[in-house]
C-alpha cells in the first residue's frame, strides 16, 4: 500500500511550485483534484475539489511541506476505489507562457 501511495505522490513531488492536477472520470463524470501553490512557492498549499462546475478547497497546509500533495494523492487512491480512473495531468504553461519567441504583429 505505501508503495502505491509513493507512486501516486510522484506527479505531486516533481514540481512542487507548479500547480498538480489529477483528473477523475466515471462514465461522463468528471472531477479534478488540484494542489494550487497561490504564492508559487511550496507553501502555502491547497487542495481543491472541483466537480459538476464547483470547486471547493478540502485541504491547506502553511507549515508542512508535502501535505498538501500527500492529501491530493489519497484521495485521488479513494476515487480510485470506487472505481473512477484518474490520470495525473501535466500543469498547463499558459498562465506563464513566455511570449519571447513569437513574432510581433
Amino acid at each position: 500500500m505505501r508503495l502505491i501511495l509513493l507512486t501516486a505522490l510522484m506527479p505531486f513531488m516533481l514540481a512542487a511550485a507548479e500547480n498538480q492536477a489529477t483528473h477523475c472520470q466515471l462514465g461522463d463524470a468528471v472531477r479534478v483534484i488540484e494542489v494550487v501553490y497561490p504564492e508559487g512557492t511550496e507553501l502555502p498549499c491547497e487542495v481543491h475539489y472541483g466537480k459538476d462546475g464547483q470547486s471547493s478547497v478540502l485541504w491547506r497546509a502553511s507549515s508542512e511541506a508535502g501535505y498538501c500533495e500527500q492529501k491530493a494523492a489519497e484521495f485521488a487512491e479513494k476515487q480510485r476505489g470506487w472505481g473512477w480512473q484518474c490520470v495525473a495531468v501535466a500543469p498547463s504553461n499558459s498562465d506563464t507562457a513566455d511570449n519571447s519567441d513569437q513574432p510581433e504583429l
